[in-house]
């Protein structure tokens, strides 16, 4: 599938990227880090990113050595089709599996802490009914919805940033390495795919005015959402004794709720949780169009919103397989990351191997 009006600019890149990636800081990632890594989780996605920083390279160079291709057209390109197919439809499931995953678990974050009386499934389709409509009007209205949300979602951001610093003490950020450096070194690789979006989204490469936009946005987005994550997972460090930090799934709503402002604003958690929840919304229709428009593009449907609502629907069927979710937190996904890692390191790798080749044969 190619956009024909290539509506997209560098800011409305950085600002998909940064709800897509840069909130991870405020889902139950960190928590998924602490569980081993304890109060060292701020360095295990320093870790995760380095660890990523060579392959995701290694892919922005061939997107711009081929520079007319998106993702899944690369891919073909230099793999062939029934390879290339094969490829693509391994990361589409990879990224079908985390957003799921991820979506289950914000849906009982919902439930759980601003719903509890009320049904998880009623919530959950409430959930994916809003992000269906957003995205059924298409990819200029995501970002430009992206881009005009950001300035609330920054402010919120920045907000919790500093009422949670009146409480943080820098001394609970020692001992460096937590749990240890042989296990940080270890969570933080095995669970790189948990940032695996900023390979998916390189299937917009080709949704610019120029490429260049999208390198830029690529670059500003990725480096912003990078500093964002470390910076909150070591305020929770620093906020959360090193016995209890392991303890604590909601780590982000945790931390808004420890300050109370004066004596008017006791609960200031409800003020953070529209911004929470305006990000979320975005952030999920960003990846299931995504995902849409990849599985679109490896079995060449033009008009690939059609696939969005049975997508959505799946997702949600299967996301509720799990009995809870400490379940589908700590097995399910933990372990569909671990499995998804080597994949993601290792398949820029590959298509470098190909076009190598192609080169040599030429």
């Amino acid at each position: 599938m190619r956009l024909n009006n290539k509506p997209l600019r560098v800011r409305e890149l950085l600002a998909l990227i940064f709800l897509l990636i840069g909130l991870k800081g405020g889902d139950t990632t960190p928590a998924l880090f602490a569980d081993q890594a304890q109060n060292a989780i701020w360095l295990a996605p320093i870790i995760s990113f380095l660890f990523l920083l060579g392959p995701f390279l290694l892919l922005m160079s061939l997107l711009k050595k081929y520079e007319n291709y998106n993702l899944v057209e690369l891919i073909f390109h230099l793999l062939g089709k029934k390879a290339g197919t094969a490829l693509a439809l391994l990361l589409m499931i990879c990224g079908y599996l985390s957003m799921f995953t991820d979506m289950r678990n914000v849906v009982e974050e919902i439930n759980y802490l601003y719903f509890p009386n009320s049904p998880t499934l009623v919530i959950y389709v409430l959930f994916l009914g809003i992000c269906l409509i957003v995205a059924h009007k298409g990819l200029e209205t995501i970002g430009s919805l992206a881009w005009a949300l950001l300035p609330i979602i920054v402010l919120t951001v920045i907000s919790v940033l500093i009422v949670d610093i009146r409480a943080a003490e820098l001394l609970r950020i020692f001992p460096i390495f937590g749990g240890g450096v042989g296990t940080v070194l270890r969570e933080g690789i095995s669970k790189s795919a948990a940032f695996m979006e900023i390979f998916l989204i390189t299937i917009a490469y080709s949704a610019f005015h120029h490429t260049k936009y999208f390198r830029l946005g690529i670059f500003w987005g990725g480096g912003l959402s990078a500093i964002l994550i470390i910076t909150f997972y070591a305020i929770y460090t620093m906020l959360f004794d090193y016995n209890s930090i392991n303890n604590i799934a909601f780590l982000y709503q945790e931390s808004t709720e420890i300050i109370p402002l004066r004596h008017f604003f006791t609960n200031i958690s409800t003020f953070f949780m529209v911004g929470w929840m305006f990000s979320n919304f975005i952030r999920f229709t960003i990846f299931l169009y995504l995902l849409s428009w990849i599985f679109g593009a490896i079995f060449e449907i033009k008009r690939f919103e059609g696939l969005l609502l049975p997508m959505g629907f799946i997702a949600m069927m299967v996301s509720l397989i799990p009995p809870s979710f400490v379940v589908n937190e700590m097995i399910f996904r933990e372990k569909s990351l671990q499995f998804m890692t080597p994949i993601f390191f290792l398949f820029p790798f590959l298509l470098w191997g190909a076009s190598y080749w192609r080169d040599r044969k030429t």
